[in-house]
């Protein structure tokens, strides 16, 4: 048997470990090959077919609102509306006590009667060359004084009953008989329901790529998923902010009066609006768990690449029903792992359960 010198500091450490390896192999014995490491995948976007839509969370409100008040304070004598009540345009709403109200305008009316009562008689002295300037302008502000007082006390009369000023119906009673209210205190709201608007809130980075005519299928699940067709109405300029959102809101249609405000939707979008927002940032659902953070804090998965794992970084900040959502790292036909993921780092050769 021969014996084999090395001189161990002249080899690097590959040599080195292979020479273990040599050594600790007999005859007839072969070194030990890893198998690959099995994971499950899902590939980004397989499931999707033509354009992608996006889909958010809206809330039904009607077009055309309005809360009524009176103009002048006083204690309810009667509301003759009840919430959920159809009314029409100048319909009696409500009423409060007018009597102070009433002796004010009539005093006031009685005095207007005494200026003009004084004026006529002035005025044919005046015609007459026979009444001095200074009185005949006297007369003439104080008419105009009990004018303008018996105009603002007629009225304050008028404002002690309030008339809904649309048609629509009674979504909130805010106030009850025998309650004292002040001016201009809410005391009704009076909604419309043949013009109906579904209200989004959409992310700043999304915001462009919605259009006046952006359509979208709107559908309700209170309503046995009732899907109605809605087209962009109306977009906000300004973002609010704390969610740094934009409102936008669909047109939708309400023939039979069955979609009332305060109802949830889905709202799916399509057209130019899903398509711009899928090419310029198309984003994936994924489980959470397969989402990690390395040593400095960023986020990635681990992505199968020619058999073998590779580490692919990626912004995932948003939480849906079904996961976190990667907005940026991703494209379509990407293979993430998804269970598995602890056998693997980079380069490791991997086999697919799916």
């Amino acid at each position: 048997m021969e014996t084999h010198v090395f001189k161990i500091s002249s080899l690097s450490l590959p040599a080195i470990i292979a020479l273990i390896l040599l050594c600790g192999c007999g005859k007839g014995e072969k070194a030990t090959v890893m198998a690959p490491a099995r994971v499950n995948v899902e590939v980004m976007g397989k499931n999707i077919s033509g354009s992608p839509a996006r889909t958010f969370s809206g809330t039904a409100e009607s077009a055309e609102a309005t809360t009524v008040s009176f103009s002048v304070p006083g204690t309810i004598t009667k509301i003759y509306a009840e919430v959920g009540q159809k009314v029409g345009q100048g319909q009696l709403l409500a009423r409060i006590k007018d009597q102070s109200l009433m002796n004010s305008n009539n005093i006031a009316q009685a005095e207007l009667e005494e200026a003009q009562d004084a004026y006529r008689r002035l005025k044919k002295l005046h015609d007459a060359n026979a009444l001095p300037d200074i009185k005949w302008v006297e007369v003439q502000a104080k008419l105009k004084q009990a004018e303008n007082a018996a105009a603002l006390a007629g009225r304050a009369v008028g404002d002690a009953s309030i008339h809904s000023p649309i048609a629509g119906y009674v979504a909130e009673k805010l106030a009850d008989d025998g309650q004292t209210v002040l001016a201009a205190q809410p005391v009704m709201r009076i909604v419309k329901l043949n013009d109906m608007r579904m209200s989004i809130s959409v992310p700043e980075n999304e915001i462009g790529s919605f259009r006046e005519g952006t359509t979208a299928t709107i559908s309700l699940d209170g309503l046995d998923s009732l899907s109605v067709e809605g087209r962009v109405e109306q977009k906000d300029v300004v973002a609010n902010p704390l969610t740094r959102s934009y409102t936008v809101k669909f047109s939708i249609p309400n023939p039979d009066g069955k979609i009332l405000p305060g109802m949830i939707g889905t709202v799916r979008v399509k057209g130019a609006a899903a398509d711009s927002v899928a090419s310029a940032a198309e984003s994936f659902v994924l489980p959470s768990q397969s989402v990690l953070l390395d040593a400095d804090n960023r986020q990635f998965v681990w992505t199968v690449r020619k058999g073998r794992a590779e580490r692919r970084f990626v912004v995932a900040d948003e939480l849906s029903a079904d996961g976190v959502r990667v907005t940026s790292g991703l494209q379509r036909g990407d293979s993430v792992i998804v269970a598995g993921m602890q056998k693997v780092s980079t380069g490791t050769a991997v086999s697919t359960a799916k």
